[in-house]
C-alpha cells in the first residue's frame, strides 16, 4: 500500500486540473510555466514525454471552457499558448471547494482518530 494517495488514476487527475485551474486563475501562463508552478504542489513533471499528460488535461479544461487560451508571441521565440481561466472555470474552481472542505474534514478527523489509536496503543 506504499504510495497510498500518490495522484493515480481518476483521482489524482481532477486533483491535477483543480491545480492547474488555480494556477491558471492566479497567472495566466503557457504549459511549461504551469509544469514548473505545480512544484508548489509537489506534482513534478520529469520530462517533455511527460508534458503530454498535462497538454491532455489542459486541452480537456479548454474543450470544457474552464479556460481560453491566447498566442504570445512577445519573447522573440515561438508563439506559445497561454491559458486563462474563464468565468465557468471560477465556478468550477468555486464548487470544487465545497469538496475540497468536506475532504480536510474528513482527513483531520481521520488523523485525530489515527492519534488517538496510536496512543492508546503505545499505553497498552
Amino acid at each position: 500500500m506504499r504510495g497510498f494517495g500518490r495522484g493515480a488514476g481518476a483521482f489524482g487527475r481532477r486533483w491535477l486540473e483543480l491545480y492547474l485551474l488555480l494556477l491558471i486563475a492566479e497567472k495566466p501562463s503557457h504549459g511549461y510555466e504551469l509544469s514548473a508552478r505545480l512544484k508548489d504542489f509537489g506534482v513534478m513533471i520529469p520530462g517533455i514525454g511527460q508534458m503530454g499528460s498535462l497538454y491532455r488535461i489542459l486541452s480537456t479544461l479548454e474543450m470544457g471552457g474552464l479556460v481560453a487560451t491566447d498566442w504570445d508571441m512577445s519573447e522573440g521565440g515561438p508563439a506559445r499558448k497561454v491559458y486563462k481561466i474563464t468565468e465557468e472555470g471560477f465556478s468550477f474552481l468555486e464548487d470544487a471547494m465545497e469538496s475540497v472542505y468536506a475532504l480536510k474534514t474528513n482527513i483531520e478527523n481521520f488523523i485525530r482518530r489515527y492519534e488517538a489509536l496510536k496512543k492508546e496503543n503505545k499505553n497498552n
